[in-house]
């Protein structure tokens, strides 16, 4: 009764087959639990990959027999699902049959189609009032309707179907699915795996459910045949053994930071005096500008210069100058930081109106509300252009040392943003011929923001630095009396001796 459904596997592991029957059970009006979907006038949405997919999976499951087989029980001579792992079925698997199509033909009233000889299927319409739509990820997703199920079947070209389809269940308060074998280069699968994960963790099931199925758990095919394919698949890699196997995403060979690991990298908010920072640590800020999400890093080096500690961030969208100089100062306050680090290239960009660059506009709204650091005052060090430079000095602080620690450490809790880019930066994935190669280039697909303030930030190299004595704060009749003489104005001043009349002389 999820609201939304993730059901992933390797090959042949019955991902597709078993969605397709949820599918043909919402669209006949037979499904086994009572009010999950109408009886009648309801919209089933299936979106394949590409038209190719529709013809050669989503018709064939849908409206074709043999979809999985079937054989006659033996106690009530019922026709039922062929299953060789119940007691007689195996012995009996001579006398299984196609089982007929999940879409019975009797209950079709029209089909329209956009190639009827390949199998391209628009839509289909059923007597008992349901409509069945197909799409191609290939394509934008339409807008403006709305839907009762959404059935996502093997990977998309276009991720923006996710959140559409999504959109198009509120209204009637349809149930999303979605079917594939897990591959990493598509964000939107990752990011709803993750959430399921984290719906497992609490023991949410209401909202999304996940569902892992394995190659080897298939009881309809042959031991030797799985023997062969293991074999062909461990020929090509480990990583494509362990998805097409066990159903698990190939993130290893992909992510730039393949060993990030929380559990590992992470540092405990109680190992520090008070949960904070302490004043004596050296700090550092590192900007990533840019209108749709101005990135900021912050991060201290101890006294004792064995770590360098990530512990805070900010993620500003739609931003400006203005903007981006009033949560830096709200987040910094009174806290002394050692420079300022800025995206070369980002700070470069030069407004239209004003002529001016970022970096420009940045450092006069920080010198307007008097937010400087020590070294670089309101304005900010270049970051390092080198990429790979920047991302081998990443990889080199995450090494963990003989003692068990890393030099680059991440405060728990604190930063939900980069820990999110961290899991999901990947290299630039070509393929070519059938073949995947893993590029050393990282992509830029998504959001990626706070993982460049950390290169900024390791190709630095910062050290710690005695950070200058903060000054006590001044009483308030300080500044009182400070605005009070300033309202007097200058005046006068006479040095002259008075006259004997009184005046002066």
């Amino acid at each position: 009764m999820a609201s939304e459904t993730l059901v992933i596997g390797g090959n042949r592991s019955g991902k597709s087959l078993c969605t397709f029957i949820e599918d043909a059970w919402a669209a006949t009006g037979t499904h086994p639990i009572e009010g999950k979907y109408p009886k009648e006038g309801g919209n089933l949405v299936i979106v394949g990959a590409n038209w190719k997919h529709v013809g050669l999976v989503i018709v064939p499951y849908l409206f074709r027999a043999g979809a999985f087989k079937i054989i006659k029980d033996r106690t009530s001579g019922e026709w039922r699902a062929f299953d060789p792992m119940l007691l007689g079925d195996k012995e009996r698997e001579a006398q299984a049959k196609p089982a007929p199509p999940l879409i019975p033909p009797r209950m079709i009233k029209s089909m329209s189609w956009l190639l009827k000889s390949a199998g391209y299927l628009n839509s289909c319409e059923l007597t008992n009032g349901w409509t069945i739509y197909c799409f191609s990820s290939e394509g934008d997703p339409p807008q403006g309707f709305q839907a009762n199920r959404v059935h996502l079947d093997e990977d998309l070209n276009n991720e923006q179907w996710v959140p559409e389809m999504q959109a198009r269940l509120a209204d009637r308060r349809g149930r999303f699915t979605w079917s594939a074998m897990p591959h990493s280069k598509n964000e939107a699968l990752i990011g709803l795996n993750e959430r399921s994960e984290k719906a497992e963790s609490i023991g949410n099931t209401t909202d999304i459910r996940r569902f892992v199925l394995r190659f080897l758990d298939n009881p309809h095919i042959d031991a030797d045949e799985k023997r062969k394919m293991l074999e062909r698949w461990a020929a090509l890699g480990e990583d494509v053994l362990r998805q097409r196997s066990e159903g698990e995403f190939m993130t290893d060979s992909v992510l730039v930071y393949p060993s990030f690991n929380m559990s590992v990298h992470g540092y405990n908010r109680e190992e520090m005096p008070s949960g904070q920072v302490p004043d004596d640590w050296c700090r550092y800020a590192i900007v990533d500008p840019g209108h749709s999400v101005t990135a900021v890093l912050f991060a201290a080096v101890p006294p004792q210069g064995n770590m360098i500690l990530c512990y805070d961030e900010l993620y500003i969208r739609e931003c400006n100058a203005i903007k981006f100089a009033k949560e830096f100062h709200d987040k910094v306050g009174r806290q002394q930081f050692y420079a300022f680090l800025i995206d070369a290239h980002g700070g470069r960009i030069t407004d239209i109106g004003s002529g001016r660059t970022a970096q420009e506009q940045y450092s006069q709204e920080l010198r307007n509300l008097g937010t400087a650091s020590e070294v670089t005052g309101h304005s900010f060090i270049p970051g390092c252009d080198d990429i790979q430079a920047g991302l081998q000095a990443v990889r080199n602080m995450l090494y963990i040392r003989p003692e068990g620690t890393s030099k680059l450490r991440f405060l728990r809790g604190a930063l939900p943003n980069l820990e999110r880019e961290m899991k999901r930066y990947k290299k630039k994935v070509q393929y070519v011929a059938g073949t995947t190669i893993v590029t050393d280039e990282p992509s830029k697909r998504g959001e990626f923001h706070l993982v460049d303030c950390l290169r900024y930030l390791c190709a630095y190299g910062p050290i710690w630095h005695e950070p200058p004595k903060q000054l006590a704060e001044q009483p308030w009749w300080v500044k009182w009396a400070e605005e009070r003489r300033k309202k007097k104005g200058k005046g006068a001043i006479y040095l002259a001796p008075v006259t004997a009349t009184g005046n002066y002389g």
